[in-house]
């Protein structure tokens, strides 16, 4: 009780004082709505059909929210990321095609930066949920332009061959659940996914916090 007075929780949405035990507040829980969101990436270098599914879309509270998450240190909201990714892949039936939970990687310098990756805390959560291992799977070895600086048509340029399989790696035959923070065109999910269908992945599903209108 001393502990919640002290440092009493913030709901996630609006870094209001909540309730100890309630991520978010009743406002919040009225007016941040799920949105259900099913996408269709661009098919595979394999021709494998994927998709990325997202329980929010990527503007208001939401997008204040995965902010303050990715950086300004507010690493309490994974778990209710992962929850509300969780709920939406049992929603549209996706719960039966995952075997490994694994993230999109952050870069050596941007971890260092920034100490932590963000799409990792929530893929690790995801999987504690779902009963099932995280693994990293992937490197970014490359440094290249921030994804939101370019447009449309140079963003899957921008993030071509920067990922790359870690060595010691056995996907064979496995169905991978691909976690990231947000998506706006797919490209770095796309390219991701590649890497991990090129070393033998039987099929990726994608999922993030939001999507981008």
């Amino acid at each position: 009780m001393l502990l919640h007075m002290l440092f009493p929780p913030h709901c996630v949405f609006c870094d209001e004082v909540t309730y100890p035990g309630c991520p978010i507040c009743e406002a919040c829980a009225r007016e941040v709505q799920r949105v259900h969101r099913l996408s269709r990436l661009n098919e595979s270098a394999g021709g494998k059909a994927m998709w990325c599914v997202a329980p929010y879309l990527y503007e208001g509270k939401v997008r204040e929210s995965i902010l303050r998450f990715k950086f300004y240190g507010c690493r309490e909201h994974a778990p209710v990321y992962a929850k509300g990714i969780c709920e939406e892949l049992a929603e549209q039936k996706f719960l039966s095609r995952v075997d490994v939970v694994t993230a999109v990687p952050l870069s050596k310098r941007r971890m260092r930066a920034r100490g932590y990756n963000q799409s990792a805390l929530v893929a690790k959560e995801a999987a504690q949920l779902l009963k099932l291992p995280y693994r990293v799977i992937l490197e970014k070895y490359k440094e290249n332009r921030i994804q939101h600086e370019l447009d449309r048509r140079n963003r899957a340029k921008n993030v071509r061959g920067v990922y790359r399989f870690l060595p010691g790696e056995e996907i064979t035959g496995k169905r991978i659940l691909l976690i990231d923070d947000i998506m706006t065109t797919g490209a770095t999910l796309q390219e991701c996914a590649d890497v991990l269908l090129c070393h033998g992945a039987a099929s990726v599903l994608c999922a993030v916090i939001a999507v981008v209108q």
